[in-house]
């Protein structure tokens, strides 16, 4: 009946003190936990006329371990001492050894059982963070390999060690170098100019629920965003040889982890000036002995400390990075090589084919005209002053025709001493006027050998179609129309512009 009524009571306790529990702080936790051992404690000395009640205030003493560590486990070894001296009516100092034996051991077993939970807890954490890094490093790659266009590329590199569902930083920035022109130049950069604009930030990447692939196209197709860290970026431009830190990481190959705050280092001064940037890490970016740039990150908003561990789950994305901007360089190259010409560095005669078909399929309802123009005796020319000063002639020839056209990339080396260009929305009248001032230009330009020429200078003769005027729409029946009035320029006499006019061929 008496271990009835004693369970009883300590379930009905529990439930009170447990419903308590969920209506208070974790400090008053404590005290009700105390509290609680303390009825327990004395409702069974109560229900056994206190046999064997020295042995019972053990629960205080572990209670007070718990709750208060080692000074509320010393204080519940005094309190439990008094109340059985209240009870018995004897200071027995072998007792109370006894107590702080038993919580000296309990002490002990305590503190290696937290040990374990610690150590636990830190596996965890560090199983969690390298997972995230895995996980960022893989949808990084699969990112990075599936784009060889620049600014994507750029922009996944400083997503990916971000915060939202990157590594974490509040901002990163990209940083070009070129030894061939001694520069090292602001390319791209994202996060917050301020601690304000950070957190604004964050909400909203918690609010839209991205994931870091959502985050990347969302910054493609938002042209505001970064937009006063990338405009402050861009205007940066520090000498490649030159004794500040950024020449320092590129030469060591290895992160340099800094405060640009307490530095005279020039590049540092500037970044903290200009972006209130205090500790940040540098990452090299290259590959092969290739410098390609740096990558700048910090934490301007939480002002977290950079720990070697973070710098650590850097070091796989930057070294991707490297590699990939090797690639998407080498593809660029290539691109150049097989879309321009090599000599006078316009584009060549397959990129005026793939441009002519894209303005016929895309700009269906639109104006379209051709100017074709040829060097007038070019082989007189090469025959008088040799090939080499024909090519000299073409390259300059071709920077006049870049200056005096609205668009350099509409205009093309097209084979041997011809040229064209390509004028969208113009009509032939409009295309005339851009043809005469070509014209114009080469006449007003001092060419090497050019008073060899029949006439005493260099000229060029310009045939002239447009879109509207043509029997067939397409791009192979533009060419043969501004071909056949270049051919009337030509037995005109030469040095003039002539117009399709509509004539069937």
């Amino acid at each position: 009946m008496i271990y009835g009524i004693w369970i009883g009571g300590i379930v009905v306790i529990t439930l009170v003190i447990n419903l308590l529990r969920l209506m208070t702080t974790p400090s008053l936790n404590r005290w009700l936990l105390v509290g609680a051992s303390s009825l327990v404690v004395i409702w069974h000395g109560m229900l056994f006329n206190f046999y064997d009640f020295h042995w019972s205030v053990l629960l205080l003493i572990v209670t007070g371990l718990v709750c208060f560590q080692v000074k509320g486990m010393l204080t519940a070894i005094l309190v439990s001492w008094l109340l059985v001296y209240s009870q018995s009516g004897t200071l027995s100092f072998p007792l109370l050894l006894s107590y702080v034996f038993f919580g000296l051991g309990a002490a002990l077993l305590f503190g290696y059982v937290q040990q374990l939970k610690r150590e636990r807890s830190e596996r965890l954490r560090m199983l969690t963070a390298s997972s995230r890094q895995l996980n960022v490093f893989r949808e990084v790659s699969f990112t990075m390999q599936d784009t060889l266009d620049l600014d994507r590329l750029l922009q996944t590199i400083l997503t990916s060690v971000t915060a939202g569902h990157g590594l974490g930083f509040n901002r990163s920035i990209i940083f070009f170098a070129d030894p061939e022109k001694d520069s090292i130049y602001g390319v791209m950069g994202t996060g917050p100019m301020n601690p304000e604009e950070g957190y604004q930030i964050w909400e909203e990447i918690t609010r839209q629920h991205y994931d870091l692939q959502d985050l990347i196209d969302e910054k493609e197709t938002d042209a505001t965003h970064d937009e006063q860290l990338n405009e402050r970026i861009r205007k940066m431009t520090i000498p490649f040889n030159g004794e500040h830190a950024f020449k320092r990481t590129l030469d060591s190959g290895r992160p340099l982890h800094v405060y640009a705050s307490i530095t005279d280092d020039p590049v540092l001064r500037l970044l903290h000036i200009e972006l209130q940037m205090d500790e940040c890490t540098i990452f090299p970016l290259h590959h092969q002995g290739i410098p390609y740039g740096l990558l700048v990150i910090d934490n301007v908003v939480n002002k977290k400390p950079i720990t070697p561990q973070k710098i650590d789950g850097v070091r796989p994305i930057a070294e991707q990075a490297s590699l990939a901007l090797h690639q998407t360089t080498l593809y660029q190259r290539i691109e150049t090589l097989a879309l321009r010409d090599g000599l006078t560095r316009l584009k060549n005669h397959r990129s005026f084919e793939q441009d002519l078909d894209v303005l016929f399929r895309e700009c269906e309802g639109e104006e379209l005209s051709l100017i074709v123009m040829d060097i007038d005796h070019f082989k007189h020319y090469n025959d008088t002053n040799g090939h080499l000063a024909g090519n000299e002639l073409l390259t300059r020839l071709a920077s006049v025709i870049r200056r005096s056209v609205p668009d350099e990339q509409m205009a093309y080396r097209f084979g041997g001493e011809e040229f064209v260009v390509l004028l969208p929305r113009f009509d032939e009248v409009e295309a005339s006027h851009v043809a005469e001032k070509i014209r114009t230009d080469v006449l007003q330009t001092r060419f090497t050998h050019g008073q060899t020429q029949p006439g005493g200078q260099l000229t060029l003769s310009f045939g002239v179609a447009s879109k509207h005027t043509l029997l067939h729409q397409t791009g192979e029946q533009l060419i043969e129309c501004a071909d056949q009035a270049l051919y009337a320029a030509k037995s005109r006499g030469k040095n003039q512009v002539c117009r399709w006019e509509g004539v069937p061929l």
